[in-house]
């Protein structure tokens, strides 16, 4: 196993923590469409495919084309259709042109470095009703970890307020997550 594959790994075994009740959150249906923005090792991609199975599609997003190529081989070695590899960059996310139920944002949020623009940029992509989740790490005093790293975070208020904006209204925030914050947010209507 190579390094990219090891670290996948390891975002995957820490994304599978507590996501039988971030899934059920999102209320994801048979033939949705969801980009999955910062899809790092792909659990929640595959996790989804499985969900909205082969009348939707996925969209694996993310900066890192080595995550994206682990995804690739084993949408390959599994014969998976609903899913598709796009790249991308902290400025500009290219989301393909399509009607998306969801847009997914796990711990990616603190890499982006005009968010405001960024989130208008999709605004100008989505429909009417999608919604859009973030699960962001929270600050932490602890110095050491990966996440207490500065700037490797972002306050719940500030993530709500670059989403208002951007165009966007709150509709509900979640407190399971121990040391992330879980907020979804939808279009405003004009």
């Amino acid at each position: 196993m190579n390094s990219t594959s090891i670290r996948a790994v390891m975002l995957n075994i820490r994304a599978k923590k507590d996501s039988r009740q971030v899934i059920k959150s999102l209320e994801i249906k048979k033939g949705n469409t969801i980009a999955d923005i910062g899809s790092g090792g792909g659990y929640f991609t595959f996790e989804f495919s499985k969900i909205i199975g082969t009348a939707g599609k996925v969209f694996a997003i993310d900066t890192n084309q080595k995550f994206l190529s682990h995804i690739n081989k084993i949408l390959k070695r599994d014969k998976i259709q609903n899913i598709k590899i796009v790249i991308s960059n902290e400025n500009r996310c290219p989301l393909p042109n399509t009607s998306y139920d969801l847009i997914f944002m796990r711990n990616v949020f603190h890499h982006i470095t005009s968010p405001v623009n960024y989130f208008k940029n999709i605004k100008n992509c989505i429909k009417p009703g999608c919604k859009i989740a973030i699960i962001e790490w929270l600050p932490t005093n602890i110095k050491w970890r990966y996440v207490g790293f500065p700037g490797h975070c972002t306050q719940e208020n500030e993530i709500q307020k670059i989403m208002l904006d951007a165009g966007f209204m709150h509709l509900k925030s979640f407190d399971f997550l121990k040391k992330e914050s879980f907020n979804i947010f939808q279009k405003q209507s004009l």
